[in-house]
């Protein structure tokens, strides 16, 4: 991969290990698995390991005890080395990716040619130019392979045979046409066959079969990000063909988590000793695995030693008693006054429970806690009765990290078998001994603004809406709402309360996003929603946060946080609000007819109104209705916050 091409977020998704990304030059190529990353090459020598691997580890307890996982590794950025100068360390480190599809079709002859993954170069013909094909073939185990051109047409060739592809630009694929010029006249090779029915799913509920399942055309389980001849055998699913660019040919499985603070009373030299382990990761991840290990004085002796190399004095129990509080998550006190939840919650769930009960308090120590800084704010009159809480977050650290892909559908149980299903994909040889399992994670740094919905306003609109609420919700929809296992549903049955909840406060953030970025100074793509959505009786949750999501040239200069002072959060909430009242596509948008998206979860939502990019929501934009904040035309009395609009103008 040419250097620079794609930026490291990038790398976490969309283009993550076994993705497909068409570079500058227009050739498609699948990025490598993690087996090639921290590797340079050598004219002499090869593939040559980087220096020091651990300069790019990073730690984050709240997800290593999720994902099963001791470490992270940030990938690696390129460094350049200038003529006459020192190289740096680390120095010229790619993240590879290989050429695929392999198969290229001559542009004036159609002729086809297989190349090899590690092709670096093709010789450009006299007249014309071989061009990248625009097929390849899934499976919903996540292979990858070439289009089966040959056993589609039954070519019985012993080589490559002399296939031409033939493309009359119509619309449909029966205009797609491949055949092959040396088999016998007669054989059904040489009179071809097009690619008609070819990327059509099998039903599971009639029967029907796939085009390749038809004529016995199975999956090899190619997995060409792993390199040649890494098959996975058996594969039980049925091959699809696909275009290179198709939207579900890679679903990235990502999880973030926001840097918690340790609220237990700890001394000053503890505190010290833990913020510079966070400071310098290097053998942290390793440390942590001993300490899971019940290796606690391996661990600590590992850290002395960074701590003596950086010329840092450091008593054992004091090191031992930060690790503590670093690599033991539920340990950390809460805040007085914390409701646990009456009922069973769902590792998602409680995971980001956690985050709820501290963003939604002031957290404002530097020493103590450098990377969360929450300070509360006073909640406008105007907005009281709608709003309970707004802080603004001054500074937070996001960990994202990489734990695999699927193909086709998104799986609903991703944490299910972790962390060797993603060791088995993402790996070629999977690392057998704990402490060499390793993810792909970034850390951002961001601000935003917390805002937490009026309990008991939530209450009174869901009882004066339950008739509305109960024609509009029903419970095939409920049913796919809590299918989608990014909205983190309720263990039982999910009901109405739940759905309109969620709805209400999944909505009410995107209007607020789209708002944002004419005023904050960021782009759409910047920001991303945070949701914290729970009906538990005695625990509940309705809060969002907003916060910056791009660590790059934008930076975080309080363009964000400046807008949820009370002064000028009203009058942008009433902007925001008065924006999706109305939607270009109405009627048709607000009637929604059944559903609208690719799982017919969202109601009135569209592209006209409030649906972001797909990196700036948390469920790829499923699981809208702006009829629960603002009403629709017909009833615009029936949203939560339409009360609001009413005789108020809005500049």
């Amino acid at each position: 991969m040419g250097n620079k091409q794609i930026r490291i977020g990038q790398l976490i998704a969309p283009f993550g290990p076994g993705s497909l990304y068409t570079d500058r030059h227009g050739i498609p190529h699948v990025v490598c698995g993690l087996d090639h990353w921290f590797f340079r090459w050598d004219e002499t020598r090869g593939l040559v390991r980087c220096d020091n691997q651990t300069e790019f580890e990073r730690v984050e307890p709240r997800l290593s005890s999720l994902l099963h996982v001791d470490r992270f590794c940030a990938p690696p950025d390129f460094r350049y080395v200038r003529r006459g100068s020192h190289a740096p360390p680390n120095a010229m480190l790619y993240v590879p990716a290989q050429r695929f599809p392999r198969w290229y079709r001559h542009t004036r002859t159609g002729e086809m040619r297989r190349f090899n993954l590690h092709t670096t170069r093709i010789d450009r013909p006299s007249d014309g130019r071989w061009q990248p094909v625009r097929f390849v073939a899934v499976c919903a185990n996540g292979h990858l392979c070439e289009f089966p051109w040959k056993d589609w047409i039954g070519c019985t060739c012993a080589d490559d045979g002399n296939l031409i592809l033939t493309d009359r630009g119509g619309s449909d694929l029966t205009s797609i046409r491949i055949e092959c010029k040396s088999c016998p006249a007669e054989s059904p090779g040489h009179k071809g066959k097009n690619l008609s029915g070819t990327t059509t799913k099998p039903n599971m509920e009639t029967g029907e079969q796939s085009a390749f399942q038809r004529v016995g055309i199975t999956c090899p389980g190619d997995r060409p990000w792993l390199g040649e001849q890494a098959n996975e055998q058996p594969c039980d699913q049925p091959l699809i063909g696909a275009l290179i660019n198709q939207v579900n040919l890679y679903f990235p499985r990502t999880i973030s988590a926001i840097t918690l603070p340790d609220l237990q009373p700890r001394s000053e030299e503890v505190v010290r000793i833990r913020n510079e382990v966070e400071a310098d990761q290097s053998n942290t991840g390793i440390a942590k695995t001993l300490w899971n290990m019940n290796n606690r004085a391996g661990a600590v002796a590992l850290i002395e030693s960074g701590l003596v190399g950086r010329g840092i004095d450091a008593e054992r129990a004091h090191i031992e008693e930060a690790l503590e509080s670093l690599f033991d998550p539920a340990g950390a006190s809460l805040f007085s006054g914390v409701e646990l939840p009456s009922d069973p919650e769902s590792d998602l769930l409680a995971f980001r429970r956690a985050e709820f009960n501290i963003i939604r308090n002031e957290v404002n120590d530097p020493e103590r806690v450098p990377n969360l800084r929450v300070i509360s704010t006073s909640v406008s009159i105007d907005l009281s009765h709608w709003f309970d809480k707004v802080n603004l977050v001054e500074r937070l650290r996001e960990t994202r990290v990489f734990y695999g892909f699927d193909r086709l559908e998104q799986n609903n149980k991703p944490l299910d078998d972790m962390p060797d299903k993603a060791m088995r994909q993402l790996f070629r040889n999977p690392p057998i001994v704990p402490q060499e399992r390793w993810l792909p994670a970034i850390e951002v740094f961001g601000e935003g603004i917390y805002i937490e919905l009026n309990e008991h306003s939530l209450n009174e609109w869901q009882s004066a809406n339950s008739e509305w609420l109960e024609n509009r919700l029903d419970d095939g929809y409920i049913a796919r709402l809590s299918g989608i296992f990014q909205t983190f549903p309720p263990l039982g049955m999910a009901n109405r309360s739940w759905t309109s909840r969620y709805l209400l406060v999944h909505s009410l953030a995107h209007i607020l996003i789209n708002q944002l970025v004419f005023e904050c100074g960021y782009s759409t793509a910047s920001l991303r929603e945070r949701l914290y959505i729970s009906a538990d009786n005695n625990a509940p949750m309705a809060g969002f946060l907003i916060y910056t999501a791009a660590g790059d040239s934008e930076g975080t200069l309080g363009g964000l946080v400046r807008l949820g002072r009370p002064e000028r959060l009203e009058l942008l909430v009433l902007r925001a609000l008065s924006r999706a009242s109305w939607c270009s596509a109405d009627p048709i948008c607000s009637e929604h007819l059944g559903g609208q998206g690719s799982r017919l979860a969202n109601l009135a939502a569209c592209h006209a109104c409030i649906l972001l990019p797909e990196t700036s929501c948390e469920t790829i934009n499923q699981g809208l209705d702006r009829a629960m904040v603002v009403g629709i035309p017909e009833t615009p009395h029936r949203g939560f916050m339409s009360r609001l609009l009413t005789n108020t103008y809005v500049q």
